[in-house]
């Protein structure tokens, strides 16, 4: 398809990084346009988020590529799903747009978790592990578990179909 090289590198050199503005500006402009100031967003490998605050209130929308595989959405890296997540919120601003419902009755099921200052105190979580300490030696994968006691054993087998004999190793 690119016969020259050179034009071929400098244009896959470009486009990442020029997919990557153009999905940040899409987001800037849809999160104005629900008239929120505040927000931080980011993307990694695997996974995005977008934080912001409406009315007092913070939200937190989350998207990985494991959740998009769990429901057969193939994605490749975390900049995929800040796209998804962005089209989303483009499409509930359409939705908003046509008058079903205002933007807080869509968010409330988004409500950000509350922070890890309020985590349970450390008295609870050592009771944890107290109740739940290790119970000695592990099995390894190699091992099998077996549920119930085997009926006969093979010796017995032998005994009672005499017909089927078993190759004798010299």
């Amino acid at each position: 398809m690119f016969k020259n090289r050179l034009f071929k590198n400098v244009l896959f050199r470009w486009m990442p990084h020029k997919e990557q503005s153009i999905c940040e500006k899409r987001l800037v402009n849809v999160i104005k346009r629900f008239k929120v100031d505040d927000f931080n967003f980011n993307w990694d490998r695997n996974s995005c988020y977008v934080e912001f605050t409406y009315q007092g209130e913070g939200y937190c929308l989350e998207h990985s590529v494991d959740k998009a595989r769990e429901k057969g959405i193939i994605l490749r890296n975390g900049l995929d799903c800040l796209n998804e997540l962005t089209q989303s919120l483009e499409d509930l601003g359409m939705i908003i747009d046509r008058g079903m419902y205002d933007f807080d009755k869509w968010i409330t099921g988004m409500k950000q978790s509350p922070s890890p200052s309020t985590k349970e105190s450390p008295e609870v979580e050592e009771e944890f592990h107290i109740k739940y300490k290790s119970l000695g030696k592990q099995k390894t994968s190699g091992e099998e578990t077996i549920a119930l006691k085997p009926d006969p054993s093979f010796k017995n087998y032998e005994e009672d179909h005499p017909s089927v004999k078993r190759a004798q190793i010299k």
